[in-house]
């Protein structure tokens, strides 16, 4: 496998810092190269304001970025001693472009960002700043969400999660699952939720409800077996079948048996198919597991998504 690089954006907190609790499992993965990114958003946003003094503001600029450039050298230092690679980089402008434009220049296979506070610098919210890089990376972003539970310290990655929703685009995220699953040596989970909607009943039809639910659940429960056949049967693959709505049961599902890493597939630009980014990936990605987060409708970019279907293939 080629070299593969991380990106990881900071914004001065301790709580984005927790991100390198996840270093050891990257490293298992096959990363050996860390570009560590800060954008400086406050000199973005006063420019929009006319009144503003332009000698100010490069003033101002200059005197965050100095304070940008001291703090990732201290990081950096401190990911070099776990034998990465560690690059740096400073930005002005908006935080989730900014840093989507540095994976790019980066090459970067991966962006690590880890979203548990509500402060900081650059002020990583999940809802503003994570939620642009998860809708516009063409790369496959791992999200430490602001409600994550599992031990990251240390990070014992046993179990995989992956929601499949029976369409190809869920299932685009199965060759990177079993590729991580295959390097640490853990369990995949496959799940399936399915929503019953009320359904207006017509006797002239001759099918009753209930025959529909039940033809429903084995259908669902018919095609995570599929699914698991085709991952092999060396690996250990388990199947589960929830009713309900998606988001919450996955969260049910996740609370009773905490995976160590949720792998989910989505649109970055139009939301997702079945699982729109406002419903049930975002109810994920505030869920008590870090997620890992691919666009397959694009070209995704990077060695680790290469890997993973060269491996398949």
């Amino acid at each position: 496998m080629a070299n593969l690089t991380a990106l990881i954006p900071l914004d001065g907190t301790n709580l984005s810092e927790s991100a390198f609790e996840l270093l050891p499992f990257l490293k298992t993965l096959g990363f050996d190269s860390l570009q560590l990114v800060s954008v400086w958003e406050v000199a973005w946003e006063e420019k929009e304001a006319e009144s503003q003094d332009e000698r100010k503001l490069g003033e101002v600029a200059e005197k965050g970025r100095s304070y940008l450039e001291a703090y990732l050298s201290e990081q950096a230092e401190k990911v070099r001693s776990l034998g990465f690679a560690v690059a740096t980089s400073v930005r002005i402008g908006q935080p989730a472009e900014e840093t989507v434009a540095a994976a790019e220049e980066a090459h970067a296979d991966l962006i690590l960002i880890a979203t548990h506070g509500r402060t900081g610098i650059a002020r990583w919210r999940l809802g503003s700043v994570a939620d642009k890089i998860v809708r516009h990376a063409a790369f496959p972003t791992l999200v430490i969400g602001p409600n994550v539970e599992v031990s990251l310290a240390p990070f014992k990655l046993d179990r995989i999660l992956v929601p499949l929703d029976g369409s190809a685009l869920s299932e685009e995220v199965l060759s990177l699952s079993t590729f991580i699953a295959d390097r640490i040596g853990a369990g995949i989970d496959l799940v399936r939720s399915v929503s019953l909607a009320p359904v207006a009943y017509d006797e002239s039809m001759g099918i009753y409800p209930g025959d529909m639910i039940t033809a429903m659940e084995d259908a669902a429960r018919a095609y995570l077996e599929r699914k698991r056949g085709e991952l092999g049967e060396t690996r250990d693959v388990k199947t589960t079948l929830l009713i309900g709505a998606p988001g919450e049961q996955l969260l049910l599902f996740l609370k009773e048996k905490p995976a160590g890493l949720v792998v989910m597939a989505s649109h970055g630009r139009g939301g997702f198919v079945r699982a729109a980014l406002g419903s049930v990936t975002d109810r994920v990605l505030h869920g008590p597991s870090p997620v890992l987060v691919i666009r397959p409708e694009d070209e995704v970019k990077g060695g680790l998504a290469a890997a993973a279907l060269a491996k398949a293939e």
